[in-house]
């Protein structure tokens, strides 16, 4: 039902009427935990409308289409290049989105041929490159699908803003895609979350040191929009401690700290000078 509602107004509707639930179930059960489900949220918001018209997004894991569909909705000028590995979500993703540019694979820092994929049964969005150590028994599916880099799918110019969720492999993402991203230096959300025993063997400190070398800030969601600078990486990795501050962050470009910023604020609807 979820799949069919997408890019709907009763799916938008729905979604919103999901995110303010969440948010007060929240409140009531985990009030320390508040924040992180509001800067997930916000993510959410932001990344969906935050890219220029007539430029390039990237939706790396496509999962069901719903972060494809609110960018078409905001911002009907934009190309969308996307990823999704599994071959069924794939099928529907064509038919419900013909304009978009889909790639039928994982993607990762080297072309590798196939790979073995790891699909959660239960809750398709947490299936990996990785295999999770605390998934349910007999929730994981394995199957062999093709492993790609960004770098040789991706030849565009225009590329404006990233979105990654692959449950762990984000930091080999980035490496497969590092001529696209030093040519466009986009805005980058990703997402980082609770060590999940994957044995993909990307640490932490690897993905903050990653952005810090190319000169990309790393943000919390609701630190987009105001001044300030980046997380150091003692933040980062304090940012992953329970509560923790966030499951997404945002990697800037230096230079267009600023421009990133007030469309930020422009989205938000905050006063430039607030």
């Amino acid at each position: 039902m979820k799949r069919l509602l997408v890019g709907t107004p009763l799916g938008r509707l729905g979604q919103g009427f999901r995110e303010s639930f969440l948010l007060v179930r929240t409140a009531c059960r985990e009030p320390e935990a508040v924040g992180t489900v509001a800067n997930d949220v916000l993510a959410g918001t932001l990344v969906t409308s935050i890219c220029r018209p007539d430029k390039v997004f990237i939706d790396v894991g496509a999962h069901i289409g719903s972060v494809i569909a609110e960018v078409m909705h905001q911002t009907p000028s934009v190309k969308i290049i996307a990823f999704e590995a599994i071959p069924q979500k794939i099928e529907h993703l064509r038919r419900k989105f013909p304009r978009v540019e889909f790639h039928e694979c994982a993607v990762g820092e080297e072309n590798k041929g196939q790979i073995t994929f790891f699909v959660d049964t239960k809750q398709s969005g947490y299936s990996s490159l990785g295999k999770r150590s605390d998934a349910p028994d007999g929730a994981i599916q394995e199957i062999v699908v093709p492993l790609k880099r960004m770098d040789d799918l991706v030849d565009s110019d225009a590329v404006d803003v990233v979105k990654i969720d692959v449950e762990g492999a984000e930091l080999g993402v980035l490496r497969g895609g590092e001529r696209m991203i030093a040519r466009c230096r986009p805005s980058i959300l990703f997402e980082s979350g609770p060590d999940s025993g994957d044995g993909l063997g990307y640490a932490k400190e690897a993905l903050w040191q990653w952005c810090a070398d190319r000169e990309f800030q790393v943000l919390v969601p609701n630190r987009l929009a105001p001044d300030g600078p980046g997380l150091s990486q003692e933040g980062f990795l304090d940012s992953h401690l329970y509560p923790r501050r966030t499951t997404n962050y945002f990697a800037v470009p230096a230079e267009r700290r600023l421009e990133i910023r007030d469309g930020a604020r422009r989205v938000l609807k905050l006063k430039i000078d607030a």
